[in-house]
């Protein structure tokens, strides 16, 4: 299938995530304007021209069936506070996982809160390092100055240091921003506790992973040691209920932590959780299995890279969603795979 201009769908609706959406593009002029930087691939104005009016078509569509997008509902409800004035009440706003937050989301913020830009109004904390969606932005552009008055937490107090540094070896070699436009690194940040190197354990199969991962739990049972404080991090739905399953079938109690509840932490079972769902949890302990070629980086999601700048940006999310993973256990992290080992497992063996 192809769009206008030959141009494949993927391109268009990443070119209407990435560019259209954020920046509340409405017509041709403003899109002939707009800053394209981090999208692969060129367009001329021509083309610019070729394609715009695809997305004006949907646009019109959203409109007449009353319909909105996230980014677009938020643009919508920004403007409405720019029409009707300083209507809330809010005097300051605490944001967190700010790396995850697009930049109609901040404009939203920075309208929220009467007068703009007062001292103590805005508290924003983030790290790109841990970004699963993308969503980068720079604060500066969203009308919220951090221009000296930002600063770095250099001491991790949820995981060990050796699980630290093994979940920072899969960053190597990727720059990561600040959130402001500029770069930021790890080389500043240190944990205070100390355990047990990670463990990675290949398997040929996937029956003899999940085997060695069940006879695990069940160990961990014999010891009296709570299931709850466990929890299998996988990176999609359908292979975590592959592992489920094979739990189950090892008389093991499970419990899925889902997108729609909290999760009750006095329920029996080891925690299943996939990769985007585990973001802010922690636990002591932590099993990653499937960190095979072809699910780590996600074959779907590379397939859908419409050229190499794209492919790289998904590569570099699939890193942060392994580095997340890794840093929710206090203790314990055990990565397993199955037929071929993923690449990032060189990254993270490496000192």
């Amino acid at each position: 299938m192809v769009g206008p201009d030959g141009r494949d769908p993927t391109f268009l609706r990443n070119e209407w995530e990435q560019v259209i959406q954020p920046n509340g593009i409405r017509s041709e002029a403003e899109y002939m304007r707009v800053s394209r930087i981090g999208r692969g691939t060129p367009l001329h104005r021509s083309e610019r021209a070729d394609i715009w009016p695809v997305f004006d078509e949907y646009q019109s569509l959203l409109d007449e069936k009353k319909l909105r997008e996230r980014p677009g509902a938020l643009r919508d409800a920004r403007h409405i506070l720019d029409e009707k004035g300083d209507i809330l009440p809010y005097q300051s706003i605490l944001v967190d996982e700010a790396q995850d937050m697009g930049k109609q989301a901040f404009k939203l913020i920075r309208q929220m809160i009467p007068g703009g830009d007062q001292e103590h109004d805005l508290f924003i904390v983030g790290d790109a390092h841990q970004r699963i969606y993308d969503r980068q932005v720079v604060l500066g552009h969203c009308g919220i100055n951090i221009v000296g008055r930002g600063y770095k937490l250099r001491v991790n107090y949820r995981t060990t240091e050796e699980n630290r540094q093994w979940a920072v070896g899969l960053l190597q070699g990727v720059e990561y921003d600040d959130l402001d436009g500029g770069v930021d690194d790890q080389e500043v940040y240190k944990s205070l506790m100390r355990g047990e190197e990670p463990r990675v354990e290949a398997f040929e199969t996937f029956q003899a992973e999940a085997d060695a991962i069940a006879e695990y739990l069940e160990k961990r049972n014999e010891d009296d040691e709570s299931l709850r404080d466990t929890c299998i991090i996988a990176r999609t739905k359908s292979l975590l209920d592959n592992y489920s399953g094979a739990l189950r079938a090892a008389d093991l109690d499970t419990y899925p932590i889902r997108n729609d509840r909290a999760e009750d932490r006095s329920a029996p079972g080891v925690r299943l959780a996939t990769m985007h769902r585990a973001k802010g949890l922690e636990f002591e302990r932590v099993i990653i299995p499937g960190v095979s070629e072809g699910i780590m980086p996600f074959d779907p999601a590379l397939s859908r890279a419409e050229d190499e700048a794209t492919r790289a940006e998904v590569q570099k999310r699939e890193r942060s969603l392994l580095y997340v993973s890794v840093t929710r256990a206090r203790r314990d992290v055990i990565v397993t795979c199955h037929d071929a080992p993923s690449l990032f497992l060189e990254l993270g063996s490496q000192d």
